[in-house]
């Protein structure tokens, strides 16, 4: 069975966090998760510019700071 977690931005650390085993953990550039589209598990990295996004392949997806992302570490 697979753990999921959310992903959420933290205005305060200006990142992505995740919440595991009780503990808040931030996302640097180039981390890999498998993110959750719909009944698919997608793997992608994270990454920024002047703002964050994730990398699908050769696909870029520009992350919205106003949403939650279900993803699997």
């Amino acid at each position: 069975m697979k753990s999921y977690t959310e992903m959420i931005y933290d205005d305060i650390q200006d990142r992505w966090v995740i919440h595991l085993n009780g503990r808040t953990f931030g996302l640097h550039c180039g981390e890999c998760f498998k993110l959750n589209i719909g009944s698919m598990m997608i793997p992608c990295r994270i990454e920024i510019d002047s703002h964050w996004y994730i990398m699908i392949g050769e696909a870029r997806l520009n992350l919205r700071p106003q949403d939650i992302y279900r993803v699997v570490i």
